[in-house]
């Protein structure tokens, strides 16, 4: 089972209405993800749901929030979370940036656009903000498991404008585009050799669980751009090598 935070802003979180939404989610992030999903809202996110559960992985999803709201929402129950060391986390666009705040890290715009540059957004919270949109390369910066398989540079979706502006002190850059410098990170681990790694080429936490953000959105992909499949196909494999090491 996959334990997927929506971190998106719901009213009346009870309703029939809400429960259904959720319910629907959930099948539809089954075919996603190939594995059952819990969907739980952000602001209800429970450590002792979580251990009741016992979920293989935790994902975090994005958000559609604007900036200056984005980061004033409390996410304390989600730090707790990521923070906890009890499962695999991966976390998407605005969830990944939740990752970087919950390890202290600043949130903003990556830029204002240039003159010339046209504006999509006008008349939207982001208006007159530069946004990576649609596929787009990023190149591999650091080798790991997480990106088995795959070369050194992959077309992933974006849909941002936001980014983590300095990486946090317990993290390793993994990825980049010349717009924004941290499109992939991982909390820093005691390397072991991982099975899915060939010549030692990529790492996994042999003691925590492993922690990956990545700004870009996995969950989008095509037969044209399969990368993203491949990257949660690689977090999942992960995810149950680590449930296995810890129950030994």
């Amino acid at each position: 089972m996959i334990y997927y935070v929506d971190n998106s802003e719901r009213s009346n979180l009870n309703s029939p209405s809400a429960k259904k939404n959720y319910e629907e989610m959930g099948k539809s992030l089954e075919a996603v993800f190939g594995v059952e999903v819990h969907v739980q809202h952000y602001s209800q996110v429970s450590i002792d749901e979580v251990k009741s559960l016992n979920p293989q992985a935790a994902v975090l999803s994005g958000c559609g929030t604007p900036w200056e709201q984005f980061i004033k929402c409390d996410f304390s129950r989600e730090f707790e979370l990521i923070r906890s060391g009890l499962l695999p986390i991966l976390g998407i666009c605005g969830g990944h940036q939740i990752i970087g705040m919950a390890y202290g890290a600043e949130i903003a715009p990556m830029r204002r656009l240039k003159h010339g540059e046209k504006d999509d957004h006008v008349g939207t919270p982001s208006e007159g903000y530069f946004y990576e949109m649609e596929y787009l390369p990023v190149k591999i910066i650091n080798a790991d498991a997480f990106f088995e398989g795959m070369g050194d540079v992959i077309i992933v979706h974006e849909g941002h404008y936001c980014e983590i502006k300095n990486l946090p002190s317990d993290f390793e850059l993994l990825a980049s585009t010349e717009e924004c410098r941290i499109q992939a990170m991982r909390h820093k681990q005691p390397p072991a050799p991982s099975p899915l790694s060939k010549g030692g080429r990529g790492v996994v936490g042999k003691g925590e669980c492993p922690t990956y953000g990545v700004q870009f959105h996995p969950n989008n992909y095509t037969d044209e751009y399969p990368d993203g499949k491949k990257i949660l196909n690689n977090f999942i494999q992960l995810a149950k090598d680590w449930q296995r090491r810890k129950s030994k």
